[in-house]
């Protein structure tokens, strides 16, 4: 059984998530030699392509929700009008990004596109994805280095059959490269090359490989956040809105939308609220909700907690310099969906010390009180930022924050019992997902005890993969990594 796999960092719910760093079985990637996968059209047969490839039992770790970062042009990250595209082109895009080139190299016009990983990182193949029509490049071409800007050594190229590029279609391509060699880097370029297009068209792009060592944790979370650019699907709700799209006047002064994050260790509180700065002093108008959760190496993963009792679970990634930020929401996945992120902000802190999460008039809660009010409303509370050493159930340091306050939350309600439930992803082999669960499991219950909890209060249960929190259809990334938790359920 192959042991090189992510043990990415946990959430709990009080039901503890066994994360999705299984051992996992794969099937042999392909040689160097190898013609890469022919393109498949149609989402059905697509999808269908994306759950049997080699790379299932990979991570993409590209993927905004294992911590990848787009850059721009020149390896930056600072973000103007077109890197919103970016961002997008990493996430299940609704519509396909248009990238116009930055330089024309010799008779073809080229577009390079960085990604910043997490940590560095082996990759075994790429994969991309769109609508057929003329702006499909000629040429896709991708490089690892470690090194935002220098040093790029090209691992896997591919040159797109021309049928897909002469006409358009409504159906799909669904192209899948292996590298022709494995090579460690922590930054990605992506390059479209094309002697025709004064543009380019990419909807999707995926790196699948494994994380050289589990991305180091942040602890530099704390502070206030403005909403930069945004990218929402239709549907979006007050909730929502009140996140990134709700400004309001009063007392001649304008209010905006801010959100605020306090860290503590593994553990990260906050809230979003409509708040102004007057000569450097912070006035809150309105808590708008409540985001409980934890850091996960360069992630917070959270639950927000809307002030009209709905709830929705997110991401946040953090740039290396944390002076920007992503944020994406999971929607609600339904059955045959490949597409992930609800919406998108981009987001830059205005301030690095939070402000309360409360009005002048109200009581700031803690992380306990967020706690209690997730049970009472829902019966369980996810509990991210319970970290465990890499393929181990050891727990890391930083998951002391979180599990405190559990301890407090029992010693307050001596009357409840709790189960603690761990969780993985898709991948791997049943067995395998099972046992590390259990572990995981009983790994916090022996933290608990330990702390004074009685043991008759608890029961650690591992689930595996066999009861997702969100169910994972096609290669929705997002799924996978919120499956990766821990949950803490009222009995």
């Amino acid at each position: 059984m192959n042991k090189a796999r992510i043990v990415p960092l946990l959430a709990f719910v009080f039901f503890l998530a066994a994360c999705g760093d299984k051992s996992a079985e794969t099937s042999a990637a392909p040689s160097a030699s190898a013609p890469p996968a022919s393109a498949v059209e149609g989402r059905e047969a697509a999808s269908s392509r994306a759950q049997s490839g080699p790379e299932d039992s990979l991570l993409d770790v590209v993927s905004v929700y294992n911590g990848g970062f787009p850059l721009n042009e020149a390896g930056q990250r600072s973000f103007d009008g077109k890197t919103m595209a970016l961002v997008n082109s990493i996430l299940a895009s609704r519509d396909q990004p248009e990238f116009m080139p930055d330089k024309q190299e010799g008779a073809e016009k080229r577009k390079d596109l960085f990604y910043e990983l997490a940590a560095s990182a082996t990759i075994e193949s790429f994969r991309i994805r769109g609508s057929v029509n003329p702006t499909v490049p000629r040429r896709v071409e991708f490089a690892v280095s470690a090194s935002p800007q220098t040093g790029f050594q090209t691992v896997a190229t591919y040159d797109v059959p021309e049928e897909y590029r002469t006409e358009w279609r409504s159906n799909a391509f669904d192209f899948s490269i292996p590298a022709q060699e494995k090579i460690s880097g922590r930054y990605i370029r992506l390059t479209l090359l094309d002697s025709k297009q004064g543009y380019f068209g990419l909807r999707y792009f995926n790196a699948y490989g494994r994380f050289d060592a589990p991305p180091a944790l942040r602890e530099d979370f704390s502070g206030v956040y403005r909403t930069m650019k945004y990218s929402a699907d239709a549907g979006v709700t007050a909730a929502d809105e009140a996140m990134f799209d709700l400004s309001r006047e009063e007392g001649g002064h304008s209010y905006h939308p801010h959100i605020v994050l306090q860290q503590k260790e593994g553990q990260v509180q906050g809230c979003y609220v409509l708040a102004a700065e007057f000569g450097g002093k912070w006035q809150v108008l309105s808590v708008e909700g409540q985001l409980t959760g934890g850091a996960e190496g360069n992630l917070f993963r959270f639950t927000r907690a809307h002030k009209d009792g709905s709830q929705r679970q997110g991401v946040i990634t953090l740039s290396p310099e944390g002076r920007e930020a992503h944020l994406s929401m999971l929607r609600e996945i339904q059955p045959g969906d490949e597409k992930d992120g609800f919406y998108r902000l981009v987001l830059t802190r205005v301030s690095s010390q939070p402000v309360p999460c409360s009005t002048s008039a109200e009581k700031e809660k803690t992380p306990v009180d967020a706690m209690r009010e997730a049970i009472d409303k829902t019966g369980k509370v996810q509990l991210y930022g319970v970290n465990f050493d890499f393929d181990s159930d050891v727990l890391r340091p930083e998951s002391g924050a979180v599990l405190d306050d559990v301890v407090k939350l029992a010693q307050a309600n001596p009357e409840w019992k709790f189960e603690i439930g761990g969780h993985t992803d898709s991948r791997g082999t049943d067995a395998y997902n099972q046992d590390l669960s259990e572990r995981r499991a009983a790994s916090v219950v022996r933290y608990l005890t330990g702390a004074g909890i009685a043991a008759s209060r608890l029961a650690a249960k591992g689930y595996g993969e066999s009861r997702p929190l969100i169910p994972e259809t096609g290669d929705n990334e997002a799924a996978r990594a919120q499956n990766r938790r821990v949950e803490l359920v009222k009995q």
